[in-house]
């Protein structure tokens, strides 16, 4: 079988050159695969897949607690309803972070996602607007 002209630079040459430039273009296929397709991550990807998921999953467990703690208070004092409704609806996660009600229990400081989450929960259960 004859070769086409084009084709001539890259099978004519010794064996070890030809196993180099396989191996070559294999590692480079791989790569190209695994990285596209295949679902590979570099470690600094992995890690802030990780960090992104980890504050989901800490703001998905903090908030209802936040919400619970706002419930309760609601029983015994019945002015906070009024003064979480006089509050800018986009302005009710700073307002429930500097009063205290996203702060997790045994946390240092509160956390400014799970005050966020909190109002969206308080919004829903005493239906504000």
């Amino acid at each position: 079988m004859k070769t086409p002209s084009f084709l001539a630079p890259l099978v004519k040459g010794n064996s070890l050159k030809r196993l180099f430039q396989g191996f070559a273009a294999g590692v480079i296929c791989t790569v190209i695969i695994g990285f596209g397709w295949g679902g590979w991550l570099l470690g600094s990807a992995a890690e802030k897949m990780v960090d992104t998921a980890t504050e989901t999953a800490m703001v998905a467990a903090l908030a209802p607690i936040c919400a619970d703690k706002f419930e309760r208070a609601v029983n015994t004092d019945n002015g906070l309803v009024p003064k979480l409704a006089a509050v800018d609806s986009w302005e009710r996660g700073n307002h429930l972070l500097k009063a205290g009600w996203a702060t997790s229990p045994g946390g240092a400081k509160p956390d400014n996602n799970v005050a966020e989450a909190c109002a969206n929960l308080l919004n829903k259960t005493f239906k504000l607007k």
